[in-house]
């Protein structure tokens, strides 16, 4: 959001932010629109009858947000609304004020939210669908948000109500960053006719290919079922590879027992545990990588990782689950193997480790396609493009 704020102020165009309070942020002349903090996780440890009646209002229609989004139409007058990521803490509740003052609304998707209850097609770190065709009342029983029924009855709820509402239908274009999530969408049952697909954009300096690589490949990401890094671990710890270590980056529940496993199978140096690091440090150890690795076992969208590695001009190996395919293409800018699956998983990277020639040529393509085709530019052409038709301003 931070990013799409600053290039649509670098052409010109005056952004107003419209969020929710929250003690992590930044500074804004808009803060007095925001809605009220709330914290869910503080709300739900002592559940009572008022506290989940006031989650499940927050959560559903909130009659602050939609009070203050008003003033703020009255007083800045935006010509168009950019929606982001609003379920739980500012709801759909903002469309209606929207659509009474005629301005024209573009959702970017950034999950599944609007087809799943519980946001990611998951359920117990595995993939699920069984809430399509409106089925509804399967969050409760299997528990899929959070291992709480609590927390996935009110999912259920949320979700049904959006759609009793029809709140969808206020949205005038979706953007989907993937192919795949636009094709799920089509396949929910959304019209094709208002969802266009535009890939994110690269928003970090492309590195020129004079850096130093060292001898080690990369997983950055959560610590966590769903991103395939336990098949990852077993891979590298089966594959009997000379050259190269796994540095792992990154935090989350399997850490502490991922570590225990290494530690037992004893590897040897083979995998190092990094933990969370800065952005900056981030990109610095991509840069010296000879990859990156990511083994999602759920469907990732477009994942921002897969982006910067490539302006850092290094391939990406990748599942074929979600839009990882889309931005990697098989043998031009990565390899791509079957989801959870060791053995092509260890067979590819040591194929990458023994072809360094390839390595570089793949990092090389995988530059130029962000350079050429991810650009803040060609982002920008598509989306005001977007903004246009619906002002009718459009050729």
């Amino acid at each position: 959001m931070f990013a799409l704020k600053r290039l649509l102020e670098s052409k010109g165009h005056k952004v107003v932010v419209f969020s929710m309070h929250h003690p992590k942020n930044f500074t804004s002349e808009y803060s007095r629109y925001f809605v009220s903090y709330i914290n869910y996780d503080e709300e739900v440890k002592n559940i009572n009858l008022i506290s989940g009646l006031k989650v499940l209002s927050r959560t559903v229609y909130s009659i602050e947000a939609k009070r203050k989004i008003e003033q703020l139409i009255k007083n800045e007058k935006p010509d168009v609304a950019h929606i982001n990521n609003i379920h739980h803490h500012i709801t759909p509740s903002i469309f209606y004020p929207l659509k009474k003052y005629k301005i024209p609304m573009v959702w970017t998707l950034h999950d599944y939210t609007i087809i799943c209850p519980n946001t990611s097609f998951l359920a117990h770190g595995r993939i699920c669908e069984r809430c399509k065709k409106r089925r509804y009342f399967w969050p409760p029983i299997i528990k899929c948000k959070k291992d709480s029924f609590l927390a996935s009855l009110m999912a259920s709820i949320e979700t049904t109500l959006h759609r009793l509402m029809r709140v969808n239908d206020f949205v005038d274009v979706f953007i989907a960053p993937s192919e795949f999530l636009r094709n799920k969408l089509i396949e929910y049952g959304f019209d094709r006719k208002r969802i266009v697909c535009v890939n994110n954009f690269n928003n970090i300096d492309i590195m020129d290919g004079d850096d130093r690589t060292e001898d080690y490949y990369l997983y950055i990401g959560r610590i966590s079922t769903e991103k395939g890094i336990k098949t990852l671990v077993d891979a590298v710890l089966k594959g009997e590879v000379d050259s190269g270590r796994l540095k792992i980056v990154g935090d989350g529940p399997l850490i502490d027992e991922l570590k225990q496993h290494v530690k037992v199978k004893n590897n040897n140096g083979l995998i190092e545990f990094l933990g969370h690091k800065s952005h900056e440090e981030v990109i610095k150890l991509i840069k010296n990588s000879k990859f990156v690795i990511l083994p999602s076992e759920w469907y990732e969208n477009y994942p921002f990782v897969i982006i910067e590695t490539f302006a850092c001009g290094k391939p990406v190996i990748g599942s074929r689950t979600g839009g990882i395919p889309e931005l990697i293409k098989d043998t031009e800018r990565g390899l791509l193997f079957k989801m959870g699956d060791l053995e092509d998983l260890m067979a590819t990277i040591k194929y990458l480790l023994i072809n360094p020639d390839i390595v570089r040529e793949m990092g090389e393509n995988a530059r130029a396609f962000v350079k050429n085709m991810l650009s803040g530019e060609n982002y920008y052409n598509r989306l005001i493009s977007i903004y246009n038709d619906l002002l009718g301003k459009g050729d």
